[in-house]
């Protein structure tokens, strides 16, 4: 805890003055190709990229000095499973960070391909993995969702392939939804599935931005989120603060630490702060003969100007990695919550 202040009390004070910390989370776009249809999301409408970054590109880019500190890289996409070459791009990452942690997020319809990528990691590679599967309903409430028709037959199959694996491997699995109306309806169950598989599970907020292509209105008259956020989340200071967010209307502000702990790395290489703000991009780490060039460049210094402008998100990586550098508010949140207890 005390290591965790300290340097929380250091990022904060650095952040204050406008000085970069050190870079420790990854959000890494592995491929903008899609194989689900999802109601809350148009990346499958959208054109893909043509060139992505290879797995040796990976590597370069990772062992470049802004990342000397990484301790997680979130693999996401569009689908991850949906590149041919997964394997090389995840061993190259531990390869370039072996003491980063590795994330998998899947839509689990290619559950054969994934199974094998994790026996690849785990098994064979004796590589620690974290994987995370969406999960929006029960059978045909989950395809109608997803608009994928056996997406929840290929995700179940998976889910009980990969608990063997968790018993005697460094496996980690978890299973998240996006919270809208359609899924709101639907928590009870997946509560009870998760709590049946013995497989944590949890709600993500409902992101709007140009990464998702979904800048419309969300639908959630006569829904009440806030009780589903308070029964399905356990008791932290993101749940609160999308709590009180449903009761406010207002997103509460917190010291973001995008483009600064962590950024997002597309996959053509271009690099940007965050989801919300996926337009606004740093330069190209695959075309700069030193990735740290975009890190350290003038784009990048203003950019992290707008961060600290921004009217702040709710989006669950972004938020916890902002908290865990700074670290001081889990302090506060705890100490208060002690002290309710106490009385």
């Amino acid at each position: 805890m005390i290591g965790n202040l300290l340097h929380g009390v250091a990022a904060t004070v650095n952040n204050r003055l406008g000085w970069l910390t050190d870079m420790r989370f990854l959000w890494f776009g592995v491929t903008d190709r899609c194989n689900s249809r999802c109601s809350t999301c148009n990346i499958w409408r959208m054109k893909p990229s043509a060139n992505p970054l290879s797995s040796e590109e990976v590597y370069r880019i990772l062992r470049s000095s802004p990342f000397q500190k990484l301790e997680y890289i979130i693999n996401s996409g569009g689908e991850p499973s949906l590149r041919s070459d997964l394997k090389q791009i995840l061993l190259a990452e531990h390869e370039a960070r072996s003491k980063a942690r590795i994330q998998l997020s899947t839509n689990g319809i290619l559950a054969d391909k994934v199974l094998d990528v994790v026996g690849f990691m785990v098994e064979e590679n004796g590589i620690g993995l974290d994987v995370g599967i969406s999960l929006d309903g029960i059978g045909e409430k989950h395809d109608v969702v997803r608009g994928v028709k056996g997406n929840f037959d290929a995700v179940n199959w998976l889910i009980h392939e990969l608990k063997p694996l968790r018993e005697k491997y460094d496996l980690n699995v978890t299973v998240g939804s996006t919270l809208t109306v359609q899924t709101a309806k639907n928590y009870r169950e997946l509560l009870e599935y998760s709590k049946r598989m013995d497989i944590p599970f949890m709600f993500h907020w409902f992101n709007q931005s140009n990464f998702y292509g979904n800048m419309r209105e969300k639908e959630f008259d006569g829904c009440d989120l806030k009780a589903v956020v308070e029964s399905s989340m356990p008791c932290n200071l993101y749940r609160d603060m999308w709590v009180q967010s449903l009761e406010s209307g207002k997103i509460p502000r917190f010291r973001c630490f995008a483009l600064n702990s962590f950024l997002v790395l597309k996959c053509n290489g271009d690099v940007a702060p965050c989801l919300s703000l996926w337009d606004s991009v740093a330069g190209n780490m695959r075309d700069e003969k030193y990735p740290s060039c975009v890190w350290h460049s003038e784009r990048a210094k203003t950019i992290r100007k707008v961060v600290k402008n921004c009217s702040g998100c709710l989006n669950s990586w972004g938020v916890n990695w902002s908290l865990r550098t700074s670290y001081i508010p889990l302090l506060e949140y705890e100490a208060k919550r002690r002290l309710r207890n106490a009385d």
